[in-house]
């Protein structure tokens, strides 16, 4: 991070004058800006990249998966939410170099021993001093730590679909075909060994678009005196399309399409309506963004795909 600093030279007397900020200044003062870089200690990091549905899921309030997320790793890692609302997939793809972090070399061991109370430590247990060495002896998930051993990207979070599985009319429409070439692309980004964002030890995990609530999405547009931009089975195919790209890229995904449309189902064997639209405002707000019933299900769905997949993820918490 570099923050600008200025200071300020006196070259003889003068008089007074106000400011913009109604502060006094001397008319015979020099200012010079200093740039300073300042390195903060970082756990690993755990990122969410994604719409609307991520930008949101910090939100407490609304149980947010994202905030789940952070407490969840809580001292095991950073987790950091790269949501951005209205995006689709393109959209996306333009900004994510200044999102995914850029591969650099490992922090020397002098410099990891000036930042980080755990090297101090291991030099204590008389470990060997090397910061990659000293990180896969002293970094299991399953325990707190301090900051400053390491900040590589450990796990990657993307969900795309939503906006991307809009009607054609829509400014956000993204062809479904487009959408798993960007989808690729990210991935390609982060494990292409010439990839500049090149991410050798970060799992990835690709999640499905959630469901849509037709009915509450056309009574929204109703009031709008507009045409309703989003349907289910348009973000159903979306949504398999996705699972198609994580399968053939060989990484972890969540269906949370297929995941809601199960507890739904089940929701409504419990009511007395024969509505079939009854059932998605439980887990949805307006009949796309997820309340805390919506991200209580995406939280459960990625915590068992971590399990799944990479158990020593899963921390023990003390």
């Amino acid at each position: 991070m570099t923050i600008m600093i200025a200071y300020t030279t006196c070259n003889g007397p003068s008089s007074m004058f106000t400011g913009l900020d109604g502060r006094f200044m001397r008319r015979d003062v020099a200012t010079t800006a200093v740039n300073m870089t300042y390195s903060y200690p970082t756990y690993d990091i755990l990122m969410v990249l994604g719409d609307s549905n991520t930008q949101f899921a910090n939100d407490p309030a609304k149980n947010g998966f994202v905030a789940q997320l952070a407490e969840f790793y809580q001292r095991q890692m950073d987790v950091l939410n790269r949501g951005f609302r209205g995006y689709n997939t393109s959209s996306a793809r333009e900004i994510i170099g200044s999102v995914l972090p850029k591969t650099s070399v490992a922090q020397d061991s002098t410099t990891t021993d000036d930042i980080s109370p755990l090297f101090k430590f291991a030099k204590k247990l008389k470990l060997t001093t090397r910061a990659d060495e000293i990180t896969k002896a002293l970094w299991p998930y399953q325990k707190q730590n301090y900051p400053g051993i390491s900040n590589i990207l450990q796990l990657i979070i993307i969900l795309f679909g939503t906006n991307d599985s809009r009607v054609e009319w829509s400014e956000a429409y993204n062809p479904i075909d487009q959408y798993a070439e960007d989808l690729q692309y990210f991935i390609t980004l982060l494990q292409d060994p010439d990839s500049e964002h090149y991410s050798p030890d970060a799992r990835i995990m690709i999640i499905t678009p959630p469901v849509v609530g037709d009915r509450k999405v056309q009574e929204l547009a109703k009031s709008r005196n507009t045409e309703p931009e989003w349907y289910n089975n348009r973000t159903q195919t979306y949504a398999a399309k996705a699972i198609e790209v994580a399968q053939a890229a060989n990484v972890a995904y969540v269906d949370l399409h297929t995941g809601m449309e199960d507890v739904v189902a089940e929701y409504r064997k419990n009511i007395s309506s024969t509505d079939v639209l009854d059932g998605y405002d439980n887990y949805l707000i307006d009949g796309i963004h997820l309340n805390v019933n919506g991200s209580a299900i995406l939280f459960g769905l990625i915590h068992d795909t971590i399990a799944k997949n990479w158990p020593e993820m899963i921390p023990l918490k003390s």
